[in-house]
């Protein structure tokens, strides 16, 4: 039995192990990306951990926007709200509403935008967005703010969400059917 939780402990230690990424480009003009090199210029990738988001300091900002006091703009956190953790939308024409709060006022000339599995997705003024045409699956949303240029000044943590279709097999319910009502019994004849 020790001997069973110490392998055990042993193999949780290697999984939680950053893995080696390798990116090379082959003779086609492919990109490959593989966990072993797979040709003699493959590189070693390194991958930030995407739920790590941090602000960026002040001191950080371009020198040629110094004067401008909107540039030294510090934002305190960014948290999207809506969609929660896991949340799950049912339904092909499912729309999902997304919205973040911003420590801090946003400045004029900065943007707050959402990203889903990547792609750029707008926010109104009062800091939602809807999104819809969404395919079956987990979706990734984060939220950043971005200044004049488009560069990133503070992003939110990833929050991962789910469309489901319903099918015949497992039709959408979001509620329990209510309970049979009960068939009265024949009354026996006398």
């Amino acid at each position: 039995m020790r001997i069973t939780l110490i392998l055990a402990g042993l193999m949780l230690s290697l999984a939680a192990a950053p893995q080696e990424i390798y990116r090379w480009v082959d003779k086609d003009g492919v990109v490959h990306y593989a966990d072993q090199p797979g040709a003699a210029n493959a590189e070693r990738v390194e991958i930030a951990n995407s739920n790590e988001y941090q602000a960026m300091p002040s001191e950080s900002v371009d020198v040629a926007n110094d004067n401008q006091p909107e540039a030294r703009q510090a934002y305190d956190s960014l948290t999207i709200t809506q969609p929660t953790p896991d949340q799950v939308f049912f339904g092909a024409d499912a729309v999902v509403t997304a919205s973040a709060e911003v420590g801090g006022t946003l400045a004029p000339d900065h943007t707050l935008v959402f990203f889903v599995d990547g792609k750029r997705v707008p926010a109104s003024d009062d800091g939602t967005a809807q999104i819809s045409n969404l395919e079956r699956g987990m979706h990734y949303l984060r939220a950043s703010v971005l200044d004049q240029n488009g560069a990133p000044l503070i992003s939110s943590q990833q929050v991962t969400f789910h469309v489901r279709q319903p099918s015949i097999n497992s039709p959408q319910s979001p509620q329990a059917p209510p309970p049979p009502k009960p068939v009265p019994k024949p009354k026996p004849a006398s």
